[in-house]
Parts: C-alpha cells; sequence; structure tokens
C-alpha cells in the first residue's frame, strides 16, 4: 500500500510546485484520484498481492512478499498455474481455467481461515514459488476433488451395501436411507475441510523443514566462514565462497542473499532478509549478531568462531538429552514390543484353555487378534514416529 500511497503524495507535490510556479493547474479532483489508487491495488490484488497490515517478523518482509522487488518473489495469478514445471500442478491449472466460477467460490472461503495472513511469508520462507492466490486455487481444486470423489466413493459403497442387504432380505428403514444418502455429503465436506487446513498448513511446514536443513550445517559453514575471514578474505566474498560450497539448503539461501546485494541492497539489510525469512533460531540468531558486529565494526571472523561453537554446543546438549529420552522409552519398547505381547498370548491361551479358573479373562480370540494385529502396531508406529520427529536437526 505503501506505493499507493506515494503516488498520491507525488501528485499533490507536483500542484503545489506548479501553484508556487504560478502556473494554472488543473483542480485535481481527490475521489478520482482515489479511484486511481484502488484500481491499481485491484490489479496487483487480481495478481496475487495481499496488503494485509504485519507487525514483528513479518514486517521486516513486507516489501519483498508485497511485490516491491518481483525478482525475489514470483507474483502471479491463478491462470499461470498451467505453465509451472511440476504436471500435476499443469493440470490442475487446466481444470481451474474449466471450473473457474466454482473454484472461486471456494478459494473466497479458503481466504477467511487466519493462515491467509501469514501464507506469502511461508510460502517466500519455503522457497515455493507460488503465490498467495495461485496455492489458494491448488487447495481450492484439491478440496473440490476431495469431496467429489468421497461423496461418489460412499454412495457407491452404500448402494453395494443396500443391495447386498436386500438380497438376504434386509428391510432398511427410511431413516437409515436417508442417512446413506446424506451420510457421504457430510463426509466429503468433512475430508474437504481437513484437505483445505492441511494445504494452509503444508508452507509453514516446509519452512519449518527448510530451517532445520540450515540448521544442520550451520555450525560447519560458520567455521568455514571464520577461516575466510581471517585469511584475509572481505564479508561479500565469503558469503559468495559459502553460497557455492556445498552446505545444501543453506548455500541456496546464501546465493538469494549474494542476489540481492547485486542488486543494490544492503548487506545488513540483506542479511536481514534472511534471518527474517529463515525458520532456523540458531541461524537467526547467528545472522543477527553478524549485523550488529557490521554496524559496530567487531571483528567478524572470532564472532562467527564463537557462534559456531554455541550452535556446536547446543547440538550436544540436545543429542544428550535425546539420548536420555530415548533411554526412557528404550523401557517402555522393551515391555509394550515383548513382555506385554507374551503376557496377552499366555492369558489367551488359559482363558481360552478351558480349564477352571477363577477370573474371567475378556481374552477371546477375536480380542487377541484386535491387540495384536492393530493395539500394538499403532501404539509402535506413534512411538517410532515421536522419537522420529523429535531428534535433533541442528
Amino acid at each position: 500500500m505503501t506505493e499507493f500511497s506515494g503516488i498520491k503524495k507525488r501528485i499533490e507535490e507536483r500542484k503545489a510546485v506548479q501553484k508556487d510556479a504560478g502556473d494554472e493547474v488543473a483542480d485535481f479532483d481527490e475521489r478520482q484520484i482515489n479511484q486511481i489508487v484502488q484500481r491499481m491495488k485491484g490489479k496487483y490484488e487480481s495478481q496475487g498481492m495481499q496488503f494485509n497490515d504485519v507487525s514483528g517478523q513479518l514486517a521486516e518482509l513486507k516489501d519483498i512478499i508485497s511485490g516491491n522487488d518481483k525478482k525475489q518473489f514470483e507474483f502471479g495469478g491463478a491462470e499461470q498455474l498451467s505453465e509451472k514445471s511440476s504436471p500435476f500442478v499443469r493440470s490442475m491449472g487446466r481444470l481451474y481455467r474449466y471450473m473457474r466460477g466454482p473454484l472461486d467460490a471456494v478459494g473466497k472461503i479458503v481466504e477467511k481461515f487466519p493462515q491467509m495472513k501469514t501464507l506469502n511469508y511461508y510460502l517466500y520462507s519455503a522457497n515455493m514459488n507460488y503465490s498467495a492466490r495461485q496455492w489458494v486455487a491448488l487447495i481450492s481444486i484439491v478440496s473440490v476433488l476431495v469431496f467429489v470423489f468421497s461423496v461418489f466413493g460412499l454412495q457407491l459403497l452404500f448402494f453395494l451395501l443396500r443391495e447386498i442387504g436386500a438380497r438376504r432380505g434386509l428391510v432398511l428403514t427410511p431413516l437409515l436411507v436417508t442417512l446413506s444418502l446424506i451420510l457421504p455429503f457430510i463426509i466429503g465436506l468433512f475430508l474437504s475441510l481437513i484437505t483445505i487446513i492441511v494445504g494452509l498448513l503444508i508452507p509453514k511446514s516446509n519452512a519449518i523443514q527448510r530451517g532445520e536443513a540450515c540448521a544442520s550445517e550451520l555450525s560447519f559453514a560458520l567455521r568455514h566462514m571464520a577461516a575466510e575471514l581471517r585469511s584475509g578474505l572481505g564479508l561479500y566474498k565469503t558469503i559468495q565462497t559459502i553460497a557455492k560450497a556445498d552446505y545444501g539448503v543453506l548455500s541456496d539461501e546464501f546465493s538469494k542473499t549474494i542476489s540481492e546485494i547485486e542488486e543494490g541492497i544492503d548487506t545488513k539489510d540483506a542479511l536481514k532478509h534472511f534471518a527474517a525469512r529463515t525458520q532456523s533460531r540458531q541461524l537467526s540468531n547467528a545472522l543477527r549478531h553478524i549485523i550488529r558486529a557490521l554496524k559496530s565494526g567487531g571483528n567478524l571472523s572470532e564472532i562467527m568462531s564463537t557462534i559456531a561453537q554455541e550452535v556446536s554446543f547446543d547440538l550436544q546438549i540436545r543429542i544428550r538429552e535425546y539420548s536420555e529420552r530415548l533411554n526412557f522409552f528404550g523401557v517402555i519398547f522393551i515391555f509394550m514390543g515383548i513382555v506385554a505381547p507374551v503376557f496377552v498370548g499366555v492369558l489367551g491361551a488359559i482363558a481360552n484353555s478351558g480349564l477352571p479358573i477363577p477370573i474371567s479373562l475378556p481374552l477371546s480370540p477375536p480380542i487377541i487378534f484386535a491387540y495384536f494385529l492393530g493395539v500394538m502396531p499403532l501404539f509402535m508406529g506413534m512411538l517410532a514416529y515421536y522419537l522420529f520427529i523429535s531428534q535433533p536437526r541442528g
């Protein structure tokens, strides 16, 4: 919105200059100026730009994600989905052209979700080359497809069940028939809602994963930078070296910073953008230390060596905590994976042996099968997933 207010300001300043010069000035209509501004705003909003007020971390990237620097963040309308490299996205883009009316209606519903306030930011942070409008269009298409396929699939399933029941002489009450017709639509709406929520959370999840990937290489990259600076290389050349080195996602992010600097952005501002867009706390803190050193004139090589030691120490602490957690969960795994199955098997054999026992045990063969094939694998899967997501990643 800043650029539109700037247009109005320039027009008014020009008016004032012309008046001071004694020239004849046309009577500018304030309402016409506002209409021009609103038309321009509508044009850019149709291309996917957002003009929501942001604060805090998002405010630091407002200029980047609002379209002032289109080279850093590519915007585009939903129609451009058919030009993406992914075959799936291209097919969704072609489908959008044929069903634009209903999909736009769904998109308006999606835009009311609170996650829309940060969608642009997380798309940029996750390095996903989609505008907010394109991502909303994708979510709308997938949610509609989920609804259609779930409704038709469940309708077909209930129809087959009704046919099987009719052949066996089972007569359904009107209530059950009505329920079998309505239930697929309710389940379809529920699945579509889940699809929308998951779709809006994907950019944030990808951004967090990208931050973790950066953090895993951070200590090595900082030591590399410290060594380069001690050898007399400047900060810009050092960042170029890291961008060209094999540090994975971290090198890609430094390449973005190099591109910003080459386009005329101050080094401190480019690093500030880097710190704002990354989802890694360690990387963000390291970049802010570097920015403070640039402002105060501190020794960058010593500061980076110190930060690298702090990052390594923090990683060691988290690895030790994770190892202690593994010891506890190891006991649970032994109990649930070895002791409990043997215990249930022995009790099940006793309960189904026909021997007179004083206590009745509800361990019929179906219950035992349900435990071994359902409860135990589910618990083990949940335990393994928790240990996977809680492991230190940098």
